[in-house]
């Protein structure tokens, strides 16, 4: 988008509405496993997610050329990636990890994609992204390295860990991955499947589902996950890219952290420690700085403005981009 191409109005709200929505989906998940096995939430979640943006996707004709079987092997792939491993991990981690600070763990996927685009893609990192790189891995080590010692909280921390590094490996091949132009059809595929395979991994942890024990409040945090955190959230981020320059539209990465730390502190009650704030704090400043290198970087170098879609999604991401 030129430099001096106008802003649309519309862009502001579109704006707010990505910082609320994927900043609140970490108090969401956190609500949502009070009463629902994590495993069986995620799998839910995305399957519905992916039916009802199919459903857009089919009103609008965007069905009459089918994807073919390439196409969807990159979609279980990706998925597998996305929503397995990364809104998976999350679900499941959040069970013992604080919603902000879960949040601020997932902050580091862009950190993540930059070290595999150079390994696994050979793009130079340039000085202001390895600059970034290194404040964020230390922002990281401030902020988790104390769970080491203690393992009730570990295990939970590693999951969410690793749900960030399936994001940013889930979007890194994707970059070059054949698939549907259509950015919501993309992600109605990798969404459905990536639920579809959440759902075996339920089984095998024999995680029960007795929608009897389901409270009221996690069944509204339920399905404000797949209406407002999935279905939303995707179509505004969708807008954001066609409306508003990149870096505009990827502010979302070190705001939302943010958001999610405020929301857990007043709704859920969650404690702010010296170390959430001054590891989270250098964390998001490691992040702003590969994203405005990124923008900076010349158009045939940057990143596909599909592959900046949360989930497709956090990141999450097709699923949703990098945000759960």
């Amino acid at each position: 988008m030129s430099p001096a191409r106008r802003i649309p109005r519309l862009v502001w709200p579109a704006l707010g509405v990505i910082y609320l929505v994927w900043g609140s989906t970490y108090a969401g998940i956190r609500v949502g496993v009070e009463s629902i096995p994590p495993f069986w939430m995620a799998s839910l979640r995305f399957t519905l997610a992916g039916l009802i943006l199919f459903g857009f996707v089919a009103a609008r004709g965007g069905l009459r050329q089918l994807p073919d079987r390439r196409q969807w092997l990159v979609a279980v792939v990706t998925g597998a990636a996305l929503i397995g491993f990364g809104n998976g991990g999350v679900t499941w981690g959040e069970l013992t990890v604080p919603s902000g600070v879960a949040a601020i763990i997932v902050s580091t996927t862009p950190l993540w994609m930059a070290l595999m685009s150079r390994v696994f893609l050979g793009q130079r990192l340039g000085a202001l992204v390895s600059v970034g790189l290194s404040i964020g891995f230390v922002g990281l080590i401030v902020l988790v390295g104390p769970t080491a010692l203690r393992l009730d909280q570990l295990p939970g921390m590693a999951a969410v860990l690793l749900a960030a590094v399936g994001w940013a490996a889930g979007s890194v091949y994707s970059q070059r991955a054949p698939l549907p132009r259509d950015p919501f059809l993309t992600s109605a595929m990798q969404m459905l499947a990536g639920g579809l395979l959440m759902a075996p991994v339920a089984v095998a942890t024999r995680e029960p589902l007795n929608l009897g024990a389901i409270t009221g409040r996690s069944w509204i945090a339920f399905v404000y996950l797949v209406l407002v955190g999935a279905v939303l959230g995707f179509s505004v981020y969708v807008y954001l890219l066609k409306s508003a320059p990149i870096a505009l539209a990827s502010t979302y990465a070190y705001v939302n952290p943010v958001v999610a730390v405020i929301l857990g502190v007043f709704i859920l009650g969650e404690q702010l420690t010296a170390r959430t704030l001054i590891g989270g704090g250098v964390i998001i400043l490691g992040v702003a700085l590969i994203v405005v290198a990124q923008a900076l970087r010349p158009k045939a170098q940057s990143v596909p403005e599909r592959d900046l879609v949360p989930g497709a999604v956090r990141a999450p991401t097709p699923a949703s981009s990098s945000s759960p």
